[in-house]
């Protein structure tokens, strides 16, 4: 049960564990969580990814993000079951080399204590392609899952586009699998930009919404919402619901690059040095 829930509040999560079929490893979760950082970098860079997905993605300096380092901080709300969910996440982007692709250690906390933190890739932190997490309560965290292929480019996009459709069939396994994948096609319909301070008022730029089904053997899986955000270059989970429940996303706090971003009444919106 802890680790579903875990999976859902990463925010990008695409799978479950039905997907970890064939050869199942552990990873201790304690050297995941002592150093964080080295560890998303170990295993969780664009060279992680099969050639057969690598080859899909724009080239190294040829999707340039606004950031190295996005800091952002916010609650997540909900309910899983009958279990009401409310925890605050703190998580940590970091820009993979200008491709568009995005590493990420997403960190849960409940009444201030950290549960869990999931590392992840993603394309514009729209699609995870790579996701492992390390749920502190346990001594041993499921080996990564990743897409080993897609049928498609079309979820490599610069930016979304007004009113677009994109759908996409990534075949996933785990990082040892070879055989037997799971097909999940993934379709996002864009509505129309808005100005960026309607979804958080410390923010500039422009704003476009994506919802998003994901399907498997014909049955959608969950539906999510994620806002684009043309100040930073990437999305952010706005929602997710599931047969088993909803949550939602609020933020409170962004810092790109150790500069925070100052809410209109004039303090930073992350007070806490990151």
């Amino acid at each position: 049960m802890r680790n579903r829930i875990a999976r859902v509040l990463v925010g990008t999560s695409v799978t479950s564990a039905a997907l970890l079929s064939g050869c199942t490893q552990f990873v201790p979760v304690k050297d995941m969580a002592s150093d964080k950082p080295g560890y998303l970098a170990a295993h969780f860079g664009v060279d992680s990814l099969p050639t057969s997905l690598r080859d899909k993605m724009p080239a190294a300096g040829t999707h340039k993000l606004p950031f190295k380092v996005l800091t952002v901080l916010g609650k997540v709300t909900g309910h899983f079951g009958t279990a009401g969910i409310e925890r605050d996440f703190k998580t940590v982007l970091i820009n993979a080399q200008d491709t568009g692709m995005v590493q990420q250690v997403y960190e849960s906390s409940a009444n201030g204590v950290p549960a869990a933190a999931t590392f992840s890739l993603s394309y514009l932190n729209i699609y995870s392609l790579k996701e492992e997490t390390a749920n502190y309560a346990q001594t041993a965290a499921f080996i990564p899952f990743v897409a080993h292929d897609a049928d498609n480019g079309e979820f490599a996009f610069n930016a979304p586009q007004e009113d677009e459709t994109y759908t996409t069939t990534f075949k996933f396994g785990t990082t040892v699998q070879i055989v037997n994948f799971r097909a999940l096609t993934w379709t996002c319909h864009s509505s129309r930009y808005y100005p960026a301070s309607q979804f958080n008022t410390a923010l500039t730029g422009k704003a476009i919404d994506l919802d998003c089904e994901q399907i498997k053997d014909g049955i959608v899986q969950n539906k999510t919402r994620r806002t684009y955000l043309t100040e930073y270059g990437v999305g952010l989970t706005r929602s997710v619901a599931t047969t088993a429940g909803k949550l939602d996303w609020s933020y409170s706090g962004f810092e790109k690059d150790g500069q925070q971003t100052v809410m209109p009444h004039g303090q930073p919106a992350v007070e806490k040095p990151i």
